[in-house]
Parts: structure tokens; C-alpha cells; sequence
């Protein structure tokens, strides 16, 4: 069943807008850091209202039309990361140490409501639930959508530690520089939010792990090597790295930053494999790879036809 209402498809667009507005804002202010606060006020106004409205999509979603299943397409786990990254933006606001993060934070979650409504109204496509295993694939799908959300402030705080290297090398504006987040606590921000995003992939690789044994996928050396496995084996290694920078000098300041945008980047080409090669499509195939009297049939024409 279609899920792309009218009403989700209209309040998805409306949340990418008003997102937009708030990064266009956000990043003038980081230009500007002397102006005053009304704006941050308003900010963070349109974020809570972004992290309200898409959690009500979730649990709507959740509870009255997927039948208690948390996540049945690929647009509830964007909604689902949607809530948390804006989430992130509200704490990210409140403290006072990470003053000017929001602006790069910002951006992405504008790129997640944006893919939101993609999902939901052009390329809807539910999972195939009734094959695969309820408990090890919600552990599987939770793992790898808060993973990335995770991931997603890493390099959030990545890219926002290359600016102000970047303007601290030129000597530029020190003084506003002053009012934004240190490099120090940029750091901290990357390996802590890269931690807890390893240990949420580690448990959203080995459970997917189940799930295609337990959907009955043949394990084989072909589906080993497949583009999205070798795509989320190297995100899993670059965040296993940056968990360890304080204990590898080697990959610590603008490397560790280059490394969280990296691994994002690879956990998004990862979702763009999986979403053109679906889960059954590549199944069919293997199943045919592996049974020559079921690819004969399929090639062998019928009567009549």
C-alpha cells in the first residue's frame, strides 16, 4: 500500500523549506557571529518544530498504518533520522561550547527531509516484512538509521572543524572566531559522536548478517563482495579509526575531520545501492546463480507466450 498521502507529501516539502530558511539564516549568523540573538531564537523555533512534526509522522506511521512495525520503508528511517538530527540541532543550540555548529548541521538535516520526501513520494517501496525475521531486522534497521544519524553529527562537527582551521591558517576575522566552537571541542565532538555511530553499525551489520541468512540468501562469496556490504564494511572501518584518533596521532585534527565526512559519504552511497538494487531483486538473483533449473525456466520461453 501507497503511504504518499497528499498530506505527508505536502508536510515533508513544508519541513525541507523551512529548513532551508533556518540553514540560509544559521549561515549568515556564522558569518556575522556580532548579530544578535533573535535570530537564534527564531532557529531554533523552526528546528523544534521540524523535530516535533516528523516524530508525529513516525509514530503515526508506526502505530495506525504499518501495523506496529517501527520502520517499514526507507521513509521512516529518513523520518526517523530526520527527528533525531534535528534533535542534535536543538542540544547542539544549548551548549555553549559548540556555538556555530548548527550552521553545518543544518544543511544535512535539510538533505534528510529532502530524501524524506523523495522516498515517500516518488520511490516509496515497503520492505518485504512478512519474509524476513521481525526482531533481528527491527534490531538490524535500528542499528544502521541511528548509526548514521550519529555519523551524521561527526561530520557535521568535521566540516565545521575544517572551517575554522581553515580560517584560523588565513588569520581570518579572529575575532568573531573567537564565539565559535573551539577545534578541541570539534574534536571531541567527531570522536564521541563517531563512537556511539561504530558501535550502533556494529550492531546493525551483524544482525543484517542474520536477517539474509535467516531470509534465506546464500552467503556466498557474490554476495560477500557486493557493492553494499563492501561500502558498509569500509563506513564501519573509517568510524572504527576515528573512535581510536586520541590513541593514532597520525589521524587526528583535519584528517579525522576529512575521515567523519568520508564515512558519511560512503554510509549514503551504501543507502543509494541498496535502494536501486532492492533486497528481493538481488535474492532472485542469487538464487539463480545458484540453481541452473531455475534459471533455465526463467530463460526457457513459455507456450504460447
Amino acid at each position: 500500500m501507497n503511504l504518499a498521502n497528499p498530506i505527508t507529501t505536502c508536510l515533508l516539502a513544508f519541513l525541507a523549506v523551512m529548513s532551508v530558511v533556518a540553514s540560509v539564516r544559521s549561515l549568515r549568523r556564522l558569518s556575522r557571529p556580532e548579530q544578535c540573538k533573535t535570530a537564534g531564537v527564531a532557529q531554533r523555533a523552526v528546528v523544534a518544530a521540524i523535530m516535533l512534526v516528523t516524530l508525529g509522522l513516525f509514530v503515526r506511521f508506526w502505530l495506525f498504518e504499518a501495523g506496529w512495525q517501527p520502520v517499514t520503508s526507507h521513509r521512516d528511517g529518513l523520518l526517523l533520522m530526520s527527528f533525531l538530527l534535528s534533535g542534535a540541532v536543538l542540544f547542539i543550540q544549548s551548549r555553549a561550547r559548540l556555538v556555530g555548529l548548527a550552521a553545518f548541521a543544518l544543511p544535512v538535516l535539510t538533505f534528510v527531509l529532502t530524501w524524506a520526501f523523495c522516498a515517500s513520494t516518488w520511490t516509496y517501496q515497503p520492505f518485504d516484512l512478512p519474509n524476513l525475521h521481525p526482531v533481528w531486522h527491527g534490531v538490524h534497521l535500528t542499528g544502521v538509521y541511528l548509526g548514521t544519524a550519529c555519523c551524521g553529527v561527526a561530520s557535521v562537527a568535521g566540516g565545521m572543524y575544517l572551517y575554522v582551521h581553515a580560517r584560523l591558517r588565513r588569520k581570518q576575522n579572529l575575532g568573531g572566531l573567537g564565539r565559535l566552537a573551539s577545534l578541541e571541542a570539534l574534536e571531541n565532538t567527531i570522536i564521541r559522536a563517531a563512537t556511539l555511530g561504530f558501535l550502533l553499525l556494529t550492531l546493525g551489520l551483524i544482525s543484517g548478517v542474520v536477517v539474509a541468512s535467516e531470509g534465506g540468501v546464500p552467503l556466498s562469496w557474490s554476495w560477500w563482495f557486493g557493492p553494499k556490504i563492501v561500502l558498509a564494511v569500509l563506513a564501519w572501518g573509517v568510524y572504527a579509526v576515528l573512535m581510536n584518533v586520541r590513541y593514532a596521532s597520525s589521524f587526528r585534527g583535519r584528517r579525522a575531520a576529512w575521515l567523519s565526512i568520508a564515512g558519511l559519504v560512503l554510509l549514503l552511497a551504501t543507502y543509494v545501492v541498496v535502494t536501486s538494487l532492492p533486497y528481493t531483486r538481488g535474492t532472485q538473483q542469487d538464487e539463480l546463480q545458484n540453481d541452473p533449473a531455475g534459471r533455465a525456466a526463467v530463460i526457457q520461453p513459455t507456450e504460447g507466450g
